[in-house]
């Protein structure tokens, strides 16, 4: 895979002992700002003037000459991520990537502008604007990381076809490449490194992935259809470093936890393995033998009624496997908190087509309750690496949606 370090704005950061996540999280804002401030400082070294005025444009400021740039500034007791300066008036820069909206520090940074002056707030959250809207103070107006993604990508394509132009579409590029890398960007697609992650572990692409995953659950949260609304909470999981063949990135989109709802750990999942993205109906809790818990309710609705199953699955017009997994303890005895799903056994749906079938599959779920493993299932469609929809977001979507909506009745199958 491409380690993001090859980037020209990409960084390394020192150990951390907090984990992965928080070795992302650290001096992302001040990096962030630092590869926006450093492009157009660049562009007005080399006079690309297309690049700074379309900047400017989409903050709203007129176009006129910078005179220059600076990082990091105090401004009296307020310090402002990034400061241009022109020749009568001066723009500051806030920036969000990592931390969410203070409005304090906003007010705070509002005390150094004098009446000609701007503050410009760049969050991730386009929904942001509406709170910096509430200050009701002209000066201070929000940009989403979005929109710049999108401005200086609109200027690339412009000069693509300019070969005097290619190392400024270059730096350009890489700028594009490093908002999608630490997705400050609407879901762009699954990429080769995505994949093989699982060959080369490199620890720091691991919340790269999460916030993918992320960011692709939460955008497809918003477009599933109304009967799907109690699926409205996000959980991504954690990464495995581990040599288990079996490793992949997940994000599941489930119902709010409720310890009094028997399905609610029931859900629906989305997984990145080193092969394939995997849309997955999940059904997990407890024993075959615990009738109160989720995998206990299947058994029974399995053995008692095996045609209403066979009637649910045909109708899902899916390539899909059902897959039968072993849920162990990472260490010790006892599964607290996180697990490993050892696989057990798998069929093609199409395959199970008899009752005789769906009593071999309790038999396997019987088989597969261990004195420390318990029983896990996956109805799983899975669209392998290379794959072109993979890098077509908007394809990608409304594959994942459909999916999900084929996969629908074997939870509501439980329910009934």
């Amino acid at each position: 895979m491409k380690d993001p370090h090859q980037n020209v704005f990409y960084y390394y950061r020192g150990p951390s002992k907090k984990g992965p996540d928080a070795l992302h999280d650290i001096q992302v804002e001040d990096n962030t700002t630092k590869a926006l401030i450093n492009l157009l400082e660049f562009a007005k070294r080399v006079e690309f003037e297309l690049l700074i005025q379309s900047f400017l444009k989409l903050i709203g400021v007129s176009q006129k000459q910078i005179t220059s740039f600076r990082l990091q500034k105090h401004e009296e007791k307020s310090r402002p991520d990034g400061v241009i300066n022109f020749a009568d008036n001066k723009i500051l820069i806030e920036s969000k990537v990592a931390a969410g909206l203070n409005l304090d520090q906003i007010k705070r940074h509002a005390k150094s502008l004098l009446p000609n002056d701007s503050l410009i707030v760049i969050t991730d959250k386009e929904t942001d604007g509406s709170e910096i809207d509430g200050l009701n103070d002209a000066r201070i107006r929000h940009v989403s990381w979005k929109s710049v993604h999108n401005c200086f990508l609109g200027v690339a394509n412009e000069i693509r076809a300019n070969k005097r132009l290619l190392p400024v579409l270059e730096l350009i590029k890489d700028f594009i490449n490093y908002l999608e890398v630490i997705v400050m960007t609407e879901f762009s697609g699954f990429k080769d490194e995505d994949f093989d992650f699982w060959i080369t572990l490199d620890k720091h692409y691991i919340p790269i992935l999460k916030n993918k995953l992320e960011s692709l659950a939460t955008s497809i949260k918003k477009e599933l259809p109304s009967e799907l609304n109690q699926y409205s909470y996000i959980r991504v999981g954690n990464i495995s470093q581990s040599k288990s063949d079996e490793r992949s990135a997940w994000v599941v989109i489930k119902k709010p936890d409720n310890a009094k709802d028997m399905l609610n750990q029931c859900n629906f999942g989305i997984a990145v393995s080193k092969g394939a993205l995997s849309i997955q109906a999940v059904i997990r809790n407890g024993r075959s033998s615990e009738k109160r818990k989720a995998m206990g309710i299947f058994f029974n609705k399995l053995s008692s009624n095996p045609d209403k199953f066979l009637k649910v699955i045909k109708g899902i017009n899916k390539d899909c496997k059902f897959i039968v997994s072993r849920r162990v303890p990472k260490a010790g005895p006892v599964i607290r908190g996180n697990e490993r799903w050892e696989s057990f056994f798998e069929i093609r749906l199409n395959d199970i087509t008899k009752e005789d079938d769906v009593r071999y599959i309790c038999e396997i779920l019987r088989k597969a309750d261990g004195k420390y493993s318990f029983p896990g299932i996956h109805v799983s469609h899975s669209i392998g690496k290379g794959d072109p929809i993979l890098v077509n977001p908007t394809e990608l979507k409304k594959e994942i949606i459909s999916t999900i909506v084929a996969l629908k009745p074997v939870l509501a199958f439980l329910e009934e």
